[in-house]
This record gives structure tokens, C-alpha cells and sequence, in this order.
């Protein structure tokens, strides 16, 4: 069996409603099995990549660091990424809908998208069917920037996974990240999306984290598949 590994995990703190340590999941992921975790910070407001750095170095081997900045501050947020990519963060998180801009805009992306083309990074976005990062902005992004891996978080639930399959049929550099989804969806995405592109994550602390890991143990895949979506592909995108 492949080592299971955590797509999605926010640490850090957003005021009084969220926020766990780097060592609070790690317990979590222990008492789940999980071996490792792609972690970032709330991507919503005014946040910091420092503190994940800080966590990802007390515990190397359990928790991979991802970034985030928000790039309407243009210069200073590219400037950020590159810093980030440079001191050895895995990849980047983004949330179009959370912080008021379209995935597809590349006036304003385009130069973070070129920076993990250079980096050869990938980016987890928000893809709940939002307007700003609803599946058509995931295919226009992934056509435009072929060498970059994007995981679209969500897979387009509540009501897009039909068009979230579709679109991740057709680029081969987009990924379904199942996190928060019903068993019922996630067996539509895996009877029509090959298994070495979709993604497993939880979305902690957002969630029961056992609950959430167990959930994929019911769904309907061999054990090869199993192995592909609950680490292997991850693994494979971040050369881990």
C-alpha cells in the first residue's frame, strides 16, 4: 500500500474560527494513518507563509509547505511567491472566490502561473463551482499554462462536478481534489476520471478528520486506484 497522504490542510490561525498547529494535525494524521500533508495557510484576509515554513521544519517528513499570496498586491505577492519557491515551498494555494479575483485572469496570475512553470510547482485552487473558479476558469488557466500542474480543490461541488469531470478529461495537467465530498460524488469522479488524476485531501480543520479519512475506505476503486488517489498522485506531481 502506497503512503497515504494529505492533499489539503490549512495551519496556522484565521482569528477565533479556525486554526490548528503544525504539530495539532500531526496528531490528527496519526491517529488516521496519514503520513504526510500538503499545508498552507488560510488564504482568505491578511495571512503569513512564515508559519508554515516553521511547522513543515519541525516535523520534515510528515508536513510538505505550500504558500499563498493574494495578487492584488501584484509585485509585492509575485516577489512573495518567488521568495517562497526559492526557500523550498512545494507549491501554491489559491482562493479566487475568497479574495475577489478570476482564475482566469492572467493579467493578474499570469506571472504567478509563469513562476511555478519555472519552478515546476503546482497550484491547489478553490474549485467549489464558484463563479471566480468554477471549472471553465480551471480549463482556460490549464490551456494556457500546460506545463503546470493544477489541482482543482473540491471538484467542482456543490453543483459543477459534472462539468469538473468533463474539463479534467480534456487537460491533461488538471487534477480532481476530492476533499469535503459526499461518497456519491466521488464514485461519479472516479467511474469517469482516470485514477492517476484524481486526488484525495481533507480540507482539516474544516472537517472530522477520521471521518474524512475513512470515507474513501467505502469508495468504488481497486486497491491500485486506492493507492494512486490516497498518495501516489500527490507524490508523483511533487517528485516526493
Amino acid at each position: 500500500m502506497a503512503r497515504i497522504i494529505d492533499a489539503h490542510v490549512h495551519v496556522g490561525f484565521r482569528g477565533k474560527l479556525a486554526g490548528q498547529t503544525g504539530r495539532e494535525i500531526i496528531e490528527k494524521m496519526d491517529r488516521a494513518g496519514v503520513a504526510q500533508a500538503v499545508v498552507f495557510p488560510y488564504t482568505e484576509g491578511t495571512f503569513s507563509n512564515t508559519p508554515v515554513m516553521e511547522y513543515a521544519k519541525e516535523a520534515p517528513d510528515r508536513l510538505i509547505p505550500f504558500c499563498s499570496i493574494n495578487p492584488w498586491n501584484r509585485k509585492d505577492a509575485y516577489d512573495e511567491l518567488e521568495r517562497c519557491l526559492e526557500e523550498g515551498y512545494k507549491g501554491i494555494k489559491l482562493h479566487p472566490s475568497g479574495s475577489g479575483y478570476r482564475l482566469s485572469d492572467l493579467n493578474l496570475l499570469g506571472p504567478a502561473f509563469e513562476l511555478l512553470r519555472q519552478y515546476r510547482c503546482p497550484a491547489i485552487v478553490h474549485g467549489a463551482g464558484d463563479l471566480l473558479n468554477s471549472p471553465t476558469q480551471f480549463a482556460y488557466v490549464c490551456k494556457h499554462f500546460p506545463d503546470v500542474d493544477f489541482i482543482m480543490a473540491h471538484s467542482g461541488y456543490f453543483w459543477l462536478v459534472d462539468e469538473a469531470i468533463d474539463v479534467a478529461r480534456e487537460n491533461e495537467n488538471l487534477y480532481l481534489e476530492v476533499s469535503r465530498i459526499p461518497l456519491f460524488e466521488i464514485n461519479q469522479i472516479i467511474a469517469s476520471v482516470p485514477a492517476d488524476h484524481i486526488i484525495w485531501g481533507t480540507d482539516a480543520p474544516f472537517v472530522e478528520y477520521t471521518e474524512e479519512c475513512m470515507k474513501m475506505s467505502k469508495a468504488n476503486c481497486s486497491a491500485a486506484d486506492y493507492d494512486l488517489i490516497m498518495g501516489g498522485n500527490i507524490a508523483r506531481i511533487l517528485g516526493l
